[in-house]
């Protein structure tokens, strides 16, 4: 099942610093309406972003807009520690008051940002502020913690646009699995088969099975269907289109069957989730 999570509108953010035993897989995958920053200060990590794999290592820092779906596993048998900033969208206004969503794009899409070693103690330093603001909330903190995120945010950008991030080095294997997600991404509304997906890319269903499964964290068919769901849930809130027309658009020949998976990932029907506009 996809996770929808949600943050207290009365929250400005969610702040949380957390280290990890070794072998630690995100239980499941997830998406928010939300924004989110995750920052690695030590190990390594695997995280899928839609359809995109990044090798994530100490001082890298990956943003997560809201409403992508995303899973981390793990690369190593080292512990990692890592914070999360989880923030709505007001605390974007600053930067939107300033700049043009061109130059804000490098914290409004899935990206991942390399912290120079020379700048990361001022973040990090930053992060501390946010942290010990968050612990101890008073009056104050409102201001005093937009005040931070903007600085952090724009931080961040001037970083991307300033420092060559190295390229990803994806192995033959990640790369391959990551064109095939692509694939599905893209064309989940035609029917799509363990068996022919696997032939596309010259592999057994089992061994692209199992290797699926190992890189992203998801098996096959959970992932397609969490796409088809994550669309479907769109077109239920935004247009007019009957249960059996969005069922045909995602993907499924049958509105029984697709109203079943719906309510297996969502907990509600189709109809209950359009009536309820999106609150499970």
């Amino acid at each position: 099942m996809i996770k929808n999570n949600i943050l207290n509108s009365s929250e400005n953010l969610i702040y949380t610093r957390i280290k990890r035993d070794p072998f630690f897989n995100m239980p499941e995958a997830h998406y928010h309406p939300y924004h989110e920053l995750y920052y690695l200060i030590s190990g390594s990590r695997k995280f899928f972003i839609d359809h995109r794999i990044y090798n994530v290592n100490k001082g890298d820092l990956i943003v997560i807009p809201k409403e992508h779906i995303h899973r981390t596993t793990y690369m190593s048998n080292m512990t990692h520690e890592r914070i999360v900033i989880e923030y709505h969208d007001h605390l974007l206004l600053p930067l939107y008051q300033n700049y043009d969503t061109e130059m804000l794009s490098d914290i409004l899409m899935p990206n991942q940002i390399s912290i120079p070693l020379n700048r990361r103690t001022y973040m990090e330093d930053l992060f501390s502020k946010i942290e010990r603001e968050y612990l101890s909330l008073d009056e104050f903190s409102s201001l005093l913690l937009q005040n931070y995120m903007t600085e952090l945010l724009t931080f961040l950008i001037r970083c991307q646009k300033r420092t060559n991030t190295p390229s990803q080095h994806l192995s033959a294997t990640d790369t391959l699995i990551e064109n095939a997600a692509q694939y599905i991404f893209h064309n989940y509304e035609k029917v799509l088969t363990l068996d022919s997906v696997a032939a596309k890319y010259n592999m057994s269903p089992s061994h692209f099975s199992k290797k699926f499964k190992t890189i992203t964290g998801f098996g096959f068919k959970e992932y397609l269907n969490s796409i088809r769901i994550k669309k479907a849930e769109k077109l239920l809130l935004e247009t007019n289109l009957s249960i059996t027309e969005i069922a045909l658009q995602c993907g499924y020949n049958d509105s029984n069957y697709f109203g079943d998976a719906f309510k297996k990932e969502k907990g509600v029907s189709p109809k209950k989730y359009r009536s309820g506009k999106g609150y499970v």
